[in-house]
This record gives structure tokens, sequence and C-alpha cells, in this order.
């Protein structure tokens, strides 16, 4: 081995140092050689050692030399015999060749192999037929002997009774993969096994469960149990017998000594709810079934809690179910063996009552509170730790939530239909908001059916169909209140246009109603409907329930193509029209209304701007006389005194009007809005008087007083009901300020302070630094140079 390992590892040269090496290169390497050897004088007292050494180097490489000699013959010897043994084995398979092919031809009298093949088919597939047959005998054979050895272990040793059974289970499951690839033969084996394998889990599981079934009889099971040593045991080995199953499941699966101990409360059932009796009737819905069984489940929570629990608890807690509720909490593994027959009793309602809507309303109804008592009072998961239990619901609405919405929205928009007919719901509500804008009735009891449609649809585990309903039937209902508040301004602005008027036909009772006063109330519900509902909206944008739904919408649209599904038959696209256009998008915020809630609020608007016309265009009519009045230009020889003097009485109407309108106002609108209208209104009654009045007559110290006077009026009228700060909008301050410098005294005594308006005019009408220099010295921050040109230059004192 060592000398293997080094002739492997050391190089060895084949050259011949006499014939093969040039003489030059020989006298080279031996110069350098010796040049390394002998360096010094010392060296050649070394000599001999050297020549020794070189003579054993010499030894060992022609022992090498021998060595790679040697194998290189034996390999050469051993290709060449194994050329040989190829070329011997071709022969030799070529000589059986003809052989098989002259004995094919005796045989069958056949010139050729292949005509020997075809006549020898037909015995060959009934050859093949007699061992398929001899190996499905065997099989049977096999599995009825498994069964016999399944059956020989109970009832005392389930797992031992298991290993047989899961071995038929394993060849049931190999012969179904089968299938694919013999294109379906066997298949009479395939259900015999089938049948087979399900007759020997029922009858492993009825020895057992019949066991147990007598021991819990003995032992006072359900009225007053107790649990002994034989009742552990049975418990046990019913557990055992699943343990398999259990290992296996993917959905929440009934224990088999739990399901054992509820067969009297299932039989009790069957009996009252799923029988000829009265209790039975669809009519009655499920409301006693579902009393029943909740009543049950309180009379045995206590037991089960205390004597079962740590029965499962010993039998799980090594396992990888631990922590699972359905395996470790008696009373959700009870629920869970339950729940069957009350699906059973569900389904055989809603077949009969689904032609009935407000049956089947109120089913599913029960159904969704049934479930939500569930989780609530016995915390039941279903097993599913992360997400809750999904609900009987949940089942049911997988195959009736299409019929269930419509009926839904026809009772909506049936309710809504009646609160619109209602006459009380175009009246405004001035008692529900305080200080806000006030609403009507109808937009109140409106909003009031969308937070009841709400809790319909609320505890609804599947997102699709959340997401379905919301559209399908609040969006409805919003969609077809906000066309009815849309129709009515379009009315009004039909009603109040001369266009309009033609068109429509509209009588004089009609035009009254939707003039003055009339048409601000029918405006202002128009405003407050939208403005509550914009509210409302919002505040539900901010609960939990819709912020939950929103963003797991927007996490599944970020993910989603336009014109891919999102939610059940309803594509990104058509939610996004429906909810929100920033659906899909990386903006934050956002909520299931945003798309409603922008149409009211533009409804809104549109609303708020009409209330203003309808005050501004109403001033110039009104104050016709006014601007009219022939009084600027009076003269008298008294003192005059703005506090002695009247209002005009050409001026009494308007602000009348004034004074009704903003009463109104007040009461239906919260003081910002009604803020935000008014400033807007005396904007254009500021412009009215300035231009028409102001601009336009000449005023002598009486005319100047009087029109003083009549601008106290208004703003007294406006103070009452506004209570604006001075210097604002509402004080019409150019106006103001415009009379201040139109009533300046003619002339001021000496040793007063103030300006006279004659001077006020000659500096004015001066250069541009002196009228600003009186502007300043009269405390006026709103008239501009050349507006007070133009108004000192209305007084007549100043023209003279």
């Amino acid at each position: 081995m060592l000398a293997t390992h080094r002739d492997r590892n050391r190089l060895v040269s084949t050259e011949d140092p006499n014939s093969e090496i040039p003489v030059l290169e020989r006298d080279i390497r031996l110069e350098d050689y010796l040049n390394d050897k002998l360096q010094t004088a010392l060296d050649f007292e070394n000599l001999d050692s050297l020549i020794q050494n070189v003579e054993i180097q010499k030894a060992q490489l022609q022992e090498q030399l021998r060595d790679a000699t040697s194998r290189l013959a034996a390999s050469k010897e051993a290709s060449e015999q194994h050329t040989q043994s190829v070329l011997a084995r071709t022969a030799s398979f070529k000589e059986h060749q003809n052989s098989i092919q002259k004995r094919l031809s005796v045989v069958t009298n056949s010139d050729t192999a292949t005509e020997a093949v075809q006549r020898f088919r037909g015995p060959m597939e009934k050859l093949r037929r007699v061992e398929l047959a001899q190996a499905y005998v065997e099989l049977l054979s096999e599995i009825d002997k498994l069964s016999e050895e399944a059956r020989d272990h109970l009832p005392n040793d389930p797992k031992s009774a298991l290993r047989p059974y899961t071995r038929i289970k394993e060849l049931g499951l190999a012969l179904h993969e089968s299938q694919d690839s013999v294109e379906g033969a066997g298949v009479h084996l395939v259900a015999y096994v089938d049948k087979k394998t399900a007759e020997l889990w029922n009858e492993m599981r009825r020895i057992l469960s019949d066991e147990f079934e007598i021991v819990l009889n003995t032992n006072g099971w359900p009225d007053e149990p107790k649990v002994t040593e034989a009742w552990t045991a049975c418990f046990n080995k019913l557990l055992e017998l699943q343990s398999t199953e259990i290992a296996l499941a993917k959905v929440p699966l009934i224990l088999l000594p739990i399901g054992v101990m509820a067969r009297p409360y299932v039989q009790g059932f069957r009996y009252h709810f799923l029988s000829d009796k009265s209790t039975a009737s669809h009519r009655e819905l499920c409301t006693n079934a579902f009393r029943y069984i909740l009543n049950k489940i309180k009379s045995q929570e206590r037991f089960l809690r205390n004597s079962i629990d740590y029965l499962l608890f010993e039998y799980f807690y090594k396992s990888d179910l631990a922590g699972n509720s359905l395996y470790f909490d008696a009373v959700s593994a009870f629920i869970t063996a339950l729940l069957p027959i009350v699906k059973e009793k569900i389904d055989d309602v809603m077949k009969q009552v689904s032609k009935e809507p407000v049956l089947m309303s109120q089913l599913i109804s029960q159904i969704i509170e049934f479930d939500d008592t569930l989780r609530k009072s016995f915390d039941y998961t279903g097993g599913n730790i992360d997400h809750g239990w999904k609900g009987l619901a949940y089942d049911v609405l997988e195959d009736w939530f299409d019929m269930w919405w419509k009926y839904e929205k026809d009772f909506t928009l049936s309710r809504y239909q009646s609160i619109m007919k209602d006459e009380e719901s175009g009246q405004i509500d001035y008692e529900s908001t305080p200080d806000k804008t006030k609403p009507t009735n109808g937009a109140v009891k409106v909003v009031d059916l969308l937070r009841i449609v709400t809790e319909k649809y609320r505890d609804l585990r599947r997102f699709s169909h959340r997401t379905r309903f919301l559209i399908y039937v609040q969006i409805a209902i919003l969609d077809a209140y906000y066309e009815r508040l849309n129709d009515s301004l379009s009315v009004y602005q039909s009603f109040t246009s001369t266009v309009g008027r033609k068109l429509h036909g509209i009588t004089k009772e009609q035009e009254a109603e939707l003039s003055g006063l009339g048409g601000l109330q029918s405006l202002c519900k128009v405003f407050g409907s939208a403005d509550y509902v914009v509210a409302a909206l919002e505040e539900l944008n901010n609960e939990e329930f819709f912020i939950t739904l929103w963003n797991e919408l927007q996490a599944r649209a970020r993910q989603t193509e336009v014109n891919d599904s999102v939610a059940g038959p309803m594509t990104l696209g058509d939610v996004k029209d429906v909810i929100s256009s920033s659906l899909g998008s990386d903006e934050d915020g956002g909520g299931m209304f945003d798309e409603s809630v922008a149409t009211f609020k533009s409804l809104r608007s549109k609303a708020e701007q009409l209330i203003i016309q309808a005050i501004k265009y109403a001033y110039p009519t009104s104050l016709r006389p006014y601007f009219h009045k022939p009084q600027w230009t009076t003269i008298t020889s008294e003192p005059v005194s703005m506090e002695t003097l009247n209002i005009t009485a050409e001026l009494d109407q308007t602000l009348q009007v004034q004074e009704e309108n903003l009463k109104f106002l007040r009461k239906a609108l919260g003081q910002s809005v009604l803020r935000r209208i008014w400033r807007e209104c005396l904007e254009e009654l500021q412009d009215l008087l300035w231009n028409e009045v102001l601009l336009k007559q000449t005023f002598t110290t009486l005319g100047a007083a009087q029109f003083q006077r009549d601008l106290k009026g208004i703003k007294d009228g406006i103070r009452n009901n506004l209570h604006p700060i001075r210097g604002t909008d509402f004080e019409l301050p150019k106006l103001t300020e415009g009379l201040e410098l139109l009533n300046l005294p003619v002339d001021m005594p000496e040793g007063q302070p103030g300006m006279s308006i004659k001077d006020a005019a000659s500096k004015c009408l001066g250069n541009s630094a002196d009228a600003q220099e009186v502007l300043q010295q009269l405390g006026f921050n709103v008239l501009s140079v050349l507006d007070a040109r133009n108004v000192l230059a209305r007084r007549v004192e100043v023209m003279d």
C-alpha cells in the first residue's frame, strides 16, 4: 500500500539519459547539480556521501521505471481481453437472434418476426388478464386479512387496529393515483376498496363509540355525569382511534368521544326540529333551535371545563395541536360536535324560505346573531386562532348571498321610499343639532337607515360579501337620496329662471312658493340635508369597521389590475367608481364613502351658491325705489343729527326681507355657514349702495346724514343676528368709511379737533400724498384715494 501510494504521488521520468536527453542539456544539468552541492572546499569532504545518495536515487528511479513498465503491459493485456470479450458477445447475440427468428418461423409458419408477434398478441393478452385478475384477487385477499386483523384488536387496542386500517387506506390511495396512468381501468376495484375502507372505519368507530356510550349511560350522562376510570379509558381509546385523522385534519374536526357525548342532544334536536312536529315548522325559522343549542351548551359548560378539559390536555399537550382550542377546550369541541345538526336545520329551513324574502332576511339575521353569540359567549374560534371562526353564515351565504342582498336591497329601498313619502321628512329638524346646520327629518332618517343597514352585514366574515353589500345596498340608497336632493335643486332652478318658467308653465302659486323666504327654505333643506349626510359619512369613514374594510380593500387593490376581480365578480375599476378613486394608489387616507362624500359636498356647494344667489338677486328689485329716492338733496336750516332721523321709508321692505332671511337662516344654518353666505351677500349689497346711490346721487348735509342713518339701520339688523366683529365685511367697511367721509361738516369751528369736508376735499383733490394723509388722519383703511375723491365729489357743498 505504501509503495502504491508513493508511486501515485511521485513524478517519474521515463527518458533514457543516454539517448533521449541532449548532450548539452546533460552537461548543464550536471554542472548545476555540482555547483549546488560543491560550493566550498568543505563540501568535498562529503563527496562520498553525495555519491552514495545519488546511487540510492538512481536505484529508486529504476525501480519506478520497471513498475510503470509492468503496469503498462498489464493494461494493454486487459484491453485486449475486453475487446475479444465484446466481439464474442456480439457474435453470440447475433447467433441467438437468428435462432429465435428461426424458431418463431417454425412455430408460426411466419416469414417475419412482425408477423409472428401479431399471432402471439391474442394469447399474450389473455395471459395478461389472468395475471391481472390474480393480482386483484391477491389484493382483495390482503384487504380482507387486514380488515380481520383490525377487528381483532378492537375494542381493547385501537392503536394496533389503526395499523392494518392505515395499510388499507394507503392501498386505496395508491389505486386512486394509478388510475390516471391506466386511464381509469379497475374502477370497480377502486370503488370496492374505498367501500371496504369506509365500512371498516365505521365499524371500528361504532364498536368503540358503543362501548363509550354504555359507559356514559352508566355514569349519568348527561344529567349528573361522573367521570370514572372506565369513562377515561374509553375516551382515550376513541382519541387513539382518531389520531391519524386528527393529524391530517385541515378543517374543524369532531372528536369522536365528544361526538358520542353530543349524541343525546343531537337526537333531541332532530326530534324537535327536524321531524314533523310543530316546532320544526319553517315559519318558526331557527329561533327555538338556536335557543335549544345555546341552552344545552350553557348547561354543560361547567362540567366540560372542570371534568373533560384535563382529559384533552393530557392527551394533546405534547402534540403539535397544543394551544388549538378545538383540542384543548372541551366546550369548543362540544360546540363543534353540535354544529353539523344545526347546519342541517339551517339548510332545510333555507330551502323552504328562499322564496319568502321577509323570512329569509330574518333567518340570515338569526344565523349571524347565533354565530356572534358563540364567539362572544363561549370564545369559540373554530380552531383558527389568527382569524377566528368563519361562522355558519359564511357557508350559508356561499350559496344564498346573491338572493339575500337583493331582498335586503328591496327592503331598504322600500323603507327609503316610505321615508320620502312621509310629509314630515321634508320639514327641517330645528331641534336636531343646536348651533349647527339643521337637516331635514328625511336626512336624519336616511342616515339612521344607513346605520341599520350596516348592522345587517357588519359581522359577515367574507370580505367580498361585506364590500358588495355596502355597494349594492348602502351606496344605492345614497345614490337615490342624492338624486332626490339634486332633482329638488334642478326644480328650483327651473322654476326660478325665466326660461324654466316658460318651459314648465309654472303657476303663480308655485312661483310664490319658491320665491323669497319659501325659496330659501327649499334651498336650506337641500343644503342642510347634504351637509348632514356628509358629516355622517365622514364619521362612518372613521369607524373601526369601515377603516378595517378600507385597509383590506386598499391592500387588495394595490395587488390587482383595474380589470381584475377584487370583490367577488366586481373588478377594481367597478369598485373605484363607487368607493374611492384613490384605491390602488400609494396615497394615505381615504375611506369607503369617499365618492359619496364628494358628490354630496358638490351638492352642498351648489345649494349654498343658490342660497347666495337667491339673496343677492333680490336686492336690485327690493332696492329699486330706494335708488330713485329724490330727497338726497333736501336742504334744511335746522341742525342735522343722524340720531334724530328715521330710516327712509323706501328701505323698509329691504330691511324687513333682510330681517326675515337672517332670522330664518340663523335657525337653519350653522354660524360659520351663515357668516360665509352673508359675507358674500353683503358684498353685493355694499356694491349696489356704493354704485347705485353713493356714486350716482348728490347729497346735501341732510341727504348724507339720511344715507348714513339708513346704513346704520342695515348694520343694526345684521348685528342683531350675526354679532359681527367691528371692521369686518359684515360692517360694510367701504361704504361705512365712504359715508363718514361724505358726512364731514361743512365748516369746523376753531379749536375743535377734526376736519371739515372742504378741507378734506381741497387736500384730496390735490396731490396723492396729501390725499393719503387725509385718509390716515380720518382713520380710513379701506377707501382708496380715488374712492375718496369720488365720494367728496357727491357733496353739494363741495361741488359749489
